[in-house]
């Protein structure tokens, strides 16, 4: 089915057009164009919040997953893409514990004083193999060695692949494609003319928007507690804490 989204093509024409190259013919333009564009798409997907001075966290870059793990196996690779955890590993049966993110040298270090298996309590992340298409890559390392097959499920944040033919489309609907599009415009009007304009206001007042209407989407309206058994109380516009008192949300 058809939708509004702008693909890779139309950001570099746009781009070319506005840098007044009539039609996007010769190669170093088109390779001008392109870098443009990937320095646009950079700056949305790391767009700042004005309300908090930080980067936002767009919700379409967190991915819900699965993770199987095989007995006597404590290894295991991460998708390519992933950046880093929002939720780390929480078991899918009531019979195992959660593992709690340690780091590598804790990991290992107990890996030295006993080489036992069972359930995990620990995992850490570590580096795994870097090439130059997808960059680097991740894994994880828990402890004790599994005994048994388990299935996690865990949420992270996925890198977006680079664009690379005409018709790819970027992350997000058909307004992050809109936002796209004016970040791509913004950055050729800072090259050609030295300074931020039009487009760059543009850009800003539809990411500021979308970080609005991204927060809004996500938003937990209230939480009920039960007291004594039968009473539910309500609060609005509640804040989480994980357990280590860090607000989780809001973000």
């Amino acid at each position: 089915m058809a939708n509004l989204k702008l693909s890779f093509s139309d950001c570099y024409n746009e781009v070319g057009r506005y840098l007044g190259i009539a039609s996007l013919t010769d190669a170093d333009d088109i390779t001008k164009c392109k870098d443009i564009v990937y320095r646009g798409y950079r700056q949305f997907l790391f767009s700042i919040d004005t309300s908090t001075g930080g980067v936002h966290r767009w919700k379409f870059l967190e991915k819900t997953t699965t993770m199987s793990v095989e007995a006597d196996v404590d290894t295991y690779k991460l998708p390519v893409g992933f950046s880093s955890f929002i939720l780390t590993f929480t078991c899918t049966t009531p019979i195992a514990i959660n593992p709690i993110q340690k780091s590598l040298s804790f990991i290992y270090g107990q890996k030295s004083q006993s080489s036992g298996t069972g359930y995990p309590n620990y995992f850490a992340l570590k580096s795994g193999d870097y090439d130059e298409i997808n960059g680097q890559q991740y894994e994880v390392v828990f402890y004790p060695t599994p005994s048994s097959a388990i299935t996690y499920y865990y949420t992270y944040i996925i890198t977006p692949p680079k664009p690379v033919n005409d018709n790819d489309v970027f992350v997000g609907d058909d307004l992050c494609s809109e936002a796209i599009m004016e970040s791509c415009l913004a950055v050729a009007e800072l090259r050609k003319a030295d300074k931020q304009g039009v487009h760059y206001t543009e850009a800003e007042r539809l990411i500021q928007a979308l970080i609005g209407k991204d927060k809004s989407d996500s938003a937990v309206m209230n939480l009920g507690q039960m007291t004594n058994g039968k009473q539910i109380g309500y609060f609005f516009h509640p804040k989480v804490l994980d357990q280590n008192g860090t607000q989780i949300y809001p973000v």
